[in-house]
């Protein structure tokens, strides 16, 4: 029975949102070890700029003249490549760090795609290479830990529209 002098609303009223959970700190380390992979990578990268540059006109050395692009063309599509990436590494550790199952797989991919090209173009006689490996390996251990585990699949039950 209603109360006439306070009826109830004539709408209906929207079921609440259920909280997100707490991002767990292993989450939180995968995020910061991402982002400083990808900083790191994006300027040690940058140094190679002309190593980049130098193997391009190499390899383009043999295309008439007229299709070659001169070294600053090369060194400014390999800046902007190099942001996009960078910016796409982060934007992949920021979802993941959101809850999103996809990006996690996501960077797994490149984590190993990445260490199987380090080991098998490079090597581990780098000093370098080896911190490279150290890094990415640590974000891929904290992604799956348990209590990262639970956090993902704690989004799954979650519809996307309340996310």
């Amino acid at each position: 029975m209603s109360d006439p002098l306070f009826p109830g609303p004539k709408y209906p009223v929207p079921a609440q949102k259920p909280e997100k959970p707490a991002v767990p700190k292993e989450v939180n380390i995968a995020f910061a070890v991402w982002v400083f992979s990808a900083i790191v990578s994006a300027v040690l990268q940058a140094l190679d700029a002309d190593v980049f540059v130098d193997a391009f006109m190499k390899q383009s050395a043999n295309q008439p003249p007229e299709a070659q692009l001169p070294p600053s063309a090369i060194r400014t599509m390999f800046y902007v490549a190099l942001a996009v990436v960078g910016l796409l590494m982060l934007l992949f550790a920021w979802k993941m760090r959101s809850g999103r199952n996809w990006a996690r797989i996501l960077l797994t991919v490149l984590a190993v795609f990445g260490l199987y090209t380090q080991a098998s173009a490079v090597g581990f006689s780098d000093w370098l290479a080896v911190v490279s490996v150290a890094i990415t390996a640590t974000g891929l251990v904290y992604m799956y830990m348990p209590p990262s585990n639970a956090y993902f699949r704690s989004f799954r039950k979650v519809p996307p529209q309340q996310r």
